[in-house]
């Protein structure tokens, strides 16, 4: 783990294993019983064209491939970014090509999409996102729906009592904000939290494993939200392009994916690559 250079995301990492996955997947799918011996982890490193990774793809009894991705921000675009994440794992991953041109159906497993808000903007436990709605004509034969699931920390939110690592993730994130509020540095509200959760028994094994791993990639992602939210009022102080600018060379210094940074700033990305250059900061 440690030669990731902390570009995971916790959740990523603390998700990563069969047996989370199943009492996550079981919060959800109340109607069967998930074992952890009918889960195959399928999650995605690099989705072709880009470097992005999905948080957390799993195929359930061959029967469903599950998508889900935990988020601090309600992204309208997590439909379309769904939909390429399933495109590739369906076509590239779990069927062969050639018989997509057979006359004997295809069976595929059902697709299932799920986003996890964690933070303040959403104030119902569920709602839902639609492809549909980023089509610029309407109706249109396509569409795929994303559940998007309020995580965010509070007692007795359903999905948080029905499953004990999410519960325990959304406390650990609950426990740096309540830091950060009191005054503490960023890096000491993590650490705070952490030895905080590790006497209390909150994801106790997990962060005894990872400890100053998880301090950093708690870090590098707070920083590039609070850098988000720099950008948006530099923007309205100085004009959108130079507050942009600075924006990627940051974020370049970092080493984020291009796709990222294009993404994250509406870029396109052959100027963020032509700024990488020009800046010196291409890798």
């Amino acid at each position: 783990m440690a030669n990731r250079q902390y570009k995971d995301t916790v959740f990523r990492t603390y998700f990563n294993h069969a047996r989370e996955i199943a009492q996550l997947y079981q919060a959800i799918r109340l109607e069967d019983v998930i074992r952890p011996e009918d889960i195959t982890i399928t999650t995605i490193d690099d989705v072709f064209l880009s470097a992005r990774k999905n948080d957390l793809s799993f195929l359930w009894k061959d029967q469903a491939i599950v998508l889900a991705e935990q988020q601090s921000s309600i992204n309208q675009n997590m439909p379309y970014r769904m939909f390429l994440y399933s495109a590739f794992q369906l076509l590239a991953n779990l069927v062969d090509s050639k018989k997509l041109y057979g006359t004997k159906p295809v069976a595929l497993p059902a697709p299932h999409y799920y986003m996890l808000y964690l933070g303040d903007d959403m104030q119902a436990d569920e709602d839902t996102l639609t492809l549909s709605s980023l089509f610029r004509e309407k109706p249109a034969d396509l569409e795929l729906t994303c559940h998007v699931y309020n995580i965010t920390y509070k007692k007795n939110r359903a999905i948080l009592e029905r499953c004990r690592p999410l519960r325990e993730y959304s406390f650990f994130v609950h426990q740096i904000d309540v830091n950060k509020k009191a005054g503490f540095p960023l890096l000491e509200a993590i650490r705070a939290a952490v030895l905080y959760c590790m006497e209390h028994g909150i994801m106790k094994e997990f962060l005894e494993a990872h400890r100053e791993e998880v301090v950093q990639m708690i870090a590098l992602q707070w920083d590039a939200e609070e850098e988000k939210k720099v950008l948006q009022d530099e923007s309205r102080a100085e004009g959108v392009a130079m507050a942009t600018l600075k924006f990627i060379r940051k974020q370049l210094q970092r080493k984020v994916p291009y796709e990222q940074i294009a993404e994250d700033t509406e870029t396109p990305i052959d100027e963020v690559l032509r700024i990488a250059k020009e800046s010196h900061l291409a890798y």
